[in-house]
């Protein structure tokens, strides 16, 4: 489904360019996406068993108020049978946009909650081993013994502690004696 997603984010974000509305086109589609995340919201517009007439309601209620080519896109999907996009809309939109201003995000996992000035460091990090602004997330990983997990884009570096030692025990076995 993402390869669609990207497909219609593509396009959304092409036009709302044309229409110089890509903040608030970004704004509406982010503003969907958690209406999305309401508990049964998926079995609503998916489900084989809401009629037609009471998805275009739902259609309808959820597009109001929204940027007309928002509205424009989910009748479009609505009539093309494909609302199952609207679950990815958000993530392949993001994605255009950031590249768009020369950003990535990252994640960043530790055993141990990070400060403020770790935080901004790694970020430091991260931007001089990709080349560009990375948007840093912050995730607790209590499984891991020490260190740091560095995801950038679909890169992973790996500093945790436990890698270290994976990695030391690889090194002694190989070593001759």
């Amino acid at each position: 489904m993402t390869l669609l997603a990207r497909r219609y984010a593509t396009a959304l974000h092409r036009l709302a360019g044309e229409a110089g509305a890509v903040d608030a086109v970004a704004a509406d589609v982010q503003a969907l996406h958690g209406a999305l995340l309401a508990p049964g919201a998926r079995a609503l517009l998916l489900s084989p068993d809401v009629t037609a007439a009471e998805r275009s309601r739902l259609v309808q209620k959820i597009g109001a108020g929204r940027h007309p080519l928002v509205q424009n896109l989910l009748l479009l999907l609505q009539r093309r049978r494909r609302l199952a996009v609207l679950f990815d809309l958000h993530g392949e939109l993001r994605a255009l946009l950031l590249a768009q201003r020369g950003e990535v995000e990252g994640f960043v996992e530790s055993p141990l909650p990070l400060g403020d000035a770790e935080l901004q460091a790694l970020a430091a990090l991260a931007g001089r081993l990709s080349g560009k602004k990375v948007l840093l997330t912050a995730a607790l990983q209590t499984d891991l013994l020490g260190g740091v997990r560095l995801r950038i884009g679909n890169v992973l570096y790996d500093g945790s502690l436990r890698s270290s030692l994976e990695q030391l025990e690889g090194r002694l076995l190989q070593a001759s004696l």
